[in-house]
């Protein structure tokens, strides 16, 4: 089953990116921290059993304050996907604690991307995911960002193994 890429939907997720994240989930229940205005929940919703897409909808300092509410799930409905995805509204902090342990095959973190932000969503979503279920993580190798220092820490604390596809690096739990 191929995936949908939604090229029209502003995002930083390539279509190489897309395929990565997506041979991840096929038929999973799926967990996406940051959704923006939906590229990535497009292309995960269309191979996943569900998605469960956190965010806060209000952008930060390197995507900008807009509010991408009404604009995500207007593009989850135009490309036929809004009935596999159950949107979260609030702040990382506050939604991830609150899901239930183990509860998802897969997640997607492409949120924040200083290194105080990553390093506490990558603690929050290690215990939702199930063991020996992978985490990918946007904006890998990006100078701009702190994602890659925290992720190497992150692999390195936990023994865990990485794999990459461009600015994606995919961690595997045990």
């Amino acid at each position: 089953m191929s995936f949908k890429f939604a090229e029209d939907i502003p995002s930083a997720v390539t279509r190489e990116e897309a395929q990565c994240i997506c041979d991840l989930a096929k038929g999973k229940r799926v967990l996406e921290v940051g959704s923006h205005f939906g590229r990535s929940t497009v292309a995960l919703a269309s191979v996943a059993e569900i998605v469960h897409a956190v965010d806060w909808h209000r952008g930060d300092m390197h995507a900008g304050s807009a509010e991408t509410l009404h604009k995500f799930l207007e593009n989850m409905i135009r490309y036929g996907v809004r009935d596999k995805v159950v949107v979260h509204l609030g702040r990382i902090e506050n939604v991830l604690p609150i899901l239930k342990p183990q509860s998802f095959d897969m997640i997607f973190l492409d949120a924040q991307h200083d290194k105080a932000s990553v390093d506490r969503d990558s603690k929050l979503v290690l215990p939702l995911v199930v063991k020996g279920g992978p985490i990918a993580f946007h904006d890998y190798g990006r100078r701009e960002f702190q994602v890659t220092e925290v992720v190497n820490a992150f692999c390195n604390v936990n023994g865990f193994r990485r794999v990459g596809a461009g600015h994606v690096m995919v961690v595997w739990t045990k």
